[in-house]
C-alpha cells in the first residue's frame, strides 16, 4: 500500500470528521488546513528527501582537506620607480568640449524589492542586506537548535525536521529577491546565510539551515564535520585562500560565508548528493548587484601637462562591503568586472572632458597619469596583511592599491572611455597592461595573436605608454587576454 494512498485516505477521513462534527465544513478553514497539511506531508514524503536522508544515515567517510591555493607567490616591489616627470607641452590644452544633449546617461532606478504576502501562520524576519530592507517569512519550526555531536544520524534528523516545515514560502521569497536584485550565486549564498543568522546564534544550526536552503534552491551544497559542522560548495571558478577537497571529480571549497572559522585537516563527509542539488557557484557578474544604503564620496586629483584635474566618486559603502566578502579568484575575473551604473556613469561623465580633443596616445597617457598618481601605493601585505586582489570599485575606495588593482581599474577606463583592447602582462611579482592602438608608436610592445599591444604600466609613475618598468625590461611577461 503506497504512502500517497494512505495520505489520501487520512485526509478523506479527517474531512468526514469535520463534516460530521459541525454539520458543514467551513470552506476557508478547511482549505487552509488542507494546504498546510498537504505541504507538510509532501515535504516529509518527498522521494528525493527520503533517499537523501538514507544516504546521510549511512557511513560517512573521512577525507583530507588540501591546503589553500596561493595567489602570486612572488614578492611585489615595496617601492615603485618613477620615470622622469614629463614637462608641460607648450601647446595649450584644448578646452573641454560640451557634452552632447544625449548625456548624461540615465542612471537606472534602484531595483524594487518584492514584499511577500502576509501569512498569519508564518513569522517574519526583517533584515538589511547590503542596504536593502528585506522581509522574509519563515515557519517557526525552522528555529530548531541542533543538539548533540555531529554525526550522520543527527544531521539526517535535522534535515528531516527542516523538510517537514512550511519552508516553501521562505524559498520563494529568497528566489524573488534574487531575481529583483540581480543576485549572482555568491550573493544568493550570502543572503541565505544572513537569513539563517537571523534565526540561529549557534554555528552548527546556522550552517545546517544554510545547507538545507541552498540544497533546496538547487545548489550543490555539501556538509563536512569534525568537532563542528562546515559548509562546502563547488565553484565554476578556481578559488584561492580557502581549503578544499575533491570528491567525484568536483572541488568543494570550505566556504563558511561570513564565518571566519577555518577548516583544515581531516573531516567526514558523504558521497551522494540530493537529486535536485547539482548547481555549482558562479562568481561572475560581481558588479551587477545594486547595493543600496549610505553613500560615500571620495575626491581624487592629479596633474597632467600643467593642469590639475579633480574627480569626485560617489558610491554605496555597502557595495564595497559586498565585494570584500568575495573569495580570491584568478586575475582576469577582476579585469572583467563592471561597476554599478550608479557609480560608473557619473564617473565617466566627469572624465570624458579630460580626453576631449586629445589624440589616442595622449588620451591613454592621461588615463595612465590618473591611475599612477591619484592613488597611494602599498602592497597588499602592507595594507591587508595578505594578498588581496581588488575590484575596480574597491581600488576607488581603499586608501592604497598595488599593481594588479591599478591595472584592472586602468583597463576598465580604457575600454569604457576609448574603446581600445587591453591585455594583462603578468610578470613575476608584478602586473601591468598593454593597449592596442589604432596606429604604431615608438616604445615597448608585445605581439599577441597577430596584433601589436604597447606596454602601459599603471604603477610605473609618470611612465607613458610604451615604457616598461626598468626591473622587468629583460623579462617576457605572460600575456593574458581576458
Amino acid at each position: 500500500m503506497s504512502h500517497s494512498y494512505l495520505i489520501r485516505r487520512a485526509m478523506t477521513l479527517l474531512t468526514l470528521l469535520l463534516i460530521s462534527s459541525s454539520g458543514v465544513a467551513q470552506p476557508d478553514e478547511f482549505q487552509r488546513w488542507r494546504a498546510q497539511t498537504q505541504g507538510q506531508f509532501q515535504a516529509y514524503l518527498d522521494a528525493n528527501d527520503k533517499a537523501f536522508m538514507d544516504f546521510l544515515k549511512q557511513q560517512w567517510r573521512e577525507v583530507e582537506l588540501e591546503p589553500e591555493r596561493k595567489l602570486d607567490p612572488e614578492p611585489k616591489p615595496v617601492v615603485i620607480p618613477q620615470a622622469p616627470e614629463p614637462k608641460p607641452e607648450p601647446a595649450p590644452i584644448p578646452e573641454p568640449t560640451p557634452e552632447p544633449e544625449t548625456r548624461p546617461e540615465q542612471t537606472p532606478p534602484p531595483p524594487t524589492v518584492p514584499t511577500p504576502s502576509i501569512d498569519r501562520n508564518l513569522s517574519q524576519v526583517k533584515l538589511t542586506f547590503y542596504g536593502h530592507d528585506l522581509t522574509i517569512p519563515y515557519d517557526r519550526k525552522m528555529v530548531t537548535v541542533y543538539r548533540g555531536r555531529p554525526n550522520g544520524d543527527n544531521i539526517a534528523n535535522y534535515w528531516q525536521s527542516l523538510a517537514t516545515t512550511n519552508h516553501s514560502a521562505t524559498l520563494k521569497t529568497l528566489r524573488d529577491i534574487q531575481q529583483a536584485l540581480t543576485l549572482n550565486d555568491w550573493a544568493m549564498a550570502l543572503l541565505v546565510d544572513q537569513f539563517s543568522r537571523s534565526l540561529h546564534r549557534d554555528h552548527n544550526s546556522r550552517t545546517l539551515t544554510n545547507w538545507f536552503l541552498l540544497v533546496k534552491s538547487g545548489y550543490d551544497a555539501r556538509l563536512a564535520y569534525n568537532d563542528h559542522i562546515h559548509l562546502l560548495m563547488p565553484s565554476e571558478q578556481t578559488l584561492y585562500g580557502t581549503t578544499f577537497f575533491r570528491l567525484q571529480q568536483r572541488t568543494y571549497y570550505a566556504l563558511n560565508l561570513h564565518d571566519n572559522r577555518t577548516l583544515s585537516g581531516r573531516v567526514y563527509t558523504y558521497d551522494e548528493q540530493h537529486e535536485n542539488a547539482q548547481q555549482a557557484l558562479n562568481f561572475t557578474d560581481a558588479g551587477v548587484f545594486h547595493a543600496s544604503g549610505k553613500r560615500m564620496q571620495r575626491q581624487l586629483s592629479f596633474q597632467d601637462n600643467g593642469q590639475t584635474m579633480t574627480l569626485t566618486i560617489d558610491y554605496p559603502k555597502a557595495a564595497v562591503d559586498y565585494l570584500n566578502q568575495y573569495p580570491q579568484m584568478d586575475l582576469p575575473k577582476y579585469f572583467r568586472a563592471d561597476l554599478d551604473p550608479s557609480v560608473a556613469q557619473p564617473l565617466l561623465q566627469q572624465m570624458r572632458p579630460w580626453l576631449a580633443g586629445l589624440e589616442t596616445e595622449a588620451a591613454v597617457n592621461r588615463l595612465l597619469r590618473f591611475v599612477q598618481t591619484a592613488f597611494e601605493y602599498q602592497t597588499d601585505d602592507q595594507q591587508f596583511g595578505r594578498e588581496n586582489y581588488l575590484f575596480p570599485l574597491e581600488t576607488l575606495h581603499y586608501p592604497y592599491s598595488d599593481c594588479e588593482d591599478r591595472a584592472a581599474l586602468f583597463a576598465w577606463l580604457v575600454r569604457e572611455l576609448l574603446q581600445l583592447d587591453v591585455v594583462i602582462l603578468d610578470y613575476p611579482g608584478h602586473i601591468a597592461t598593454a593597449v592596442a592602438l589604432p596606429k604604431s608608436i615608438n616604445g615597448d610592445k608585445i605581439r599577441h595573436q597577430g596584433r601589436d599591444f604597447w606596454v602601459a604600466d599603471p604603477t610605473y609613475v609618470y611612465a607613458n605608454i610604451g615604457m616598461t618598468m626598468p626591473q622587468y625590461q629583460s623579462l617576457t611577461p605572460n600575456v593574458i587576454a581576458y
